[in-house]
């Protein structure tokens, strides 16, 4: 570590980011979060310090990224529902706060190390085979091709500024105990529809494949790569390497929940690419990261957490 500078985290109360927050303290490293001025968020027990601002108009900025080891990216920007597929509200809503932390960074602190999440799905659309990070990129969805238009924008700074970058190409993540606030992560949404008694909407065909990936592996993927940090600029994908359908993930979920969760089919909604699965190799031979949870045990841990914050 850099002389055991802090880590900067965007995205702290969110889901991936509260995982982070939680696991990179356990291995010596102190977390500083960014949050939006006004922001009421919960963030995490083990975050050590804090700094306010604002990533639309980047006030803030320039004191959150200084003397700081690295710049990890994971503010909620959007989903894939947020668009509605119009390019032009997905591109507004996430490459302007992005091109300012880059600003940013290339002012203060180049020396600093992004990691930034991208899509492990959608950016390559439909794919009979699974894709490795040197595959095209066939975007299908607003979401998908904002994604792709951040990658090549995080290239550009290390390119010009020797921004040195980790982009990670994330599968479907899931695992966060409080209750999803956004339309994204259909197991975590399930799960929190069984615990309020709600009948979840599953859009388009039971059929349809996804890698999904535990959120704590995720997390642990960033520690993974951190710990690594002497390396060049990549790309990695980040999943399960193998995808199920969703008929697959709600036969579990009623496992698990004892049949409490309900379902009905809605068909006048985009349920993204058919099949979805990455090849994560790369990450394995490059720093040895591999999953550890699989989708059976994540889904109980999942259901065992939200159980657990509910009954508080």
């Amino acid at each position: 570590m850099m002389g055991n500078l802090p880590v900067l985290l965007f995205g702290a109360s969110g889901m991936i980011g509260s995982a982070i927050a939680s696991i990179l303290p356990q291995h010596g490293y102190k977390v500083r979060a960014f949050m939006r001025e006004g922001s009421h968020s919960i963030l995490p027990a083990h975050v050590d310090e804090i700094v306010h601002g604002n990533l639309v108009t980047g006030t803030g900025l320039a004191d959150a990224v200084k003397d700081v080891q690295a710049v990890l990216y994971f503010a909620g920007t959007s989903v894939p529902a947020t668009s509605e597929d119009n390019p032009a509200i997905e591109f507004a809503a996430s490459l302007p706060p992005l091109t300012n932390v880059m600003n940013a960074l290339a002012r203060v602190n180049p020396h600093a190390r992004f990691v930034f999440p991208s899509t492990g799905g959608a950016i390559y659309g439909s794919c009979d085979e699974a894709p490795i990070e040197s595959s095209p990129t066939h975007p299908l969805s607003a979401y998908a091709l904002g994604k792709a238009l951040a990658e090549q924008t995080i290239r550009f700074y290390n390119d010009v500024f020797n921004i040195r970058s980790d982009i990670l190409r994330v599968s479907n993540a899931y695992g966060n105990a409080r209750p999803r606030s956004v339309p994204q992560g259909v197991i975590d949404h399930f799960l929190d529809d069984a615990i309020r008694g709600v009948t979840s909407q599953v859009w388009g065909s039971l059929e349809v494949q996804r890698d999904y990936i535990f959120v704590d592996d995720v997390a642990h993927a960033v520690l993974t790569l951190l710990r690594a940090d002497r390396r060049p600029s990549a790309v990695y994908n980040v999943g399960q390497s193998k995808s199920h359908s969703l008929r697959q993930v709600l036969t579990l979920i009623e496992q698990v929940t004892e049949g409490r969760h309900c379902y009905e089919l809605v068909k006048n909604h985009y349920a993204g690419v058919a099949r979805s699965s990455i090849d994560c190799s790369l990450l394995a031979r490059t720093v040895g990261w591999r999953p550890r949870i699989s989708l059976e045990d994540g889904i109980a841990l999942a259901w065992q957490r939200k159980l657990a914050l509910h009954d508080r």
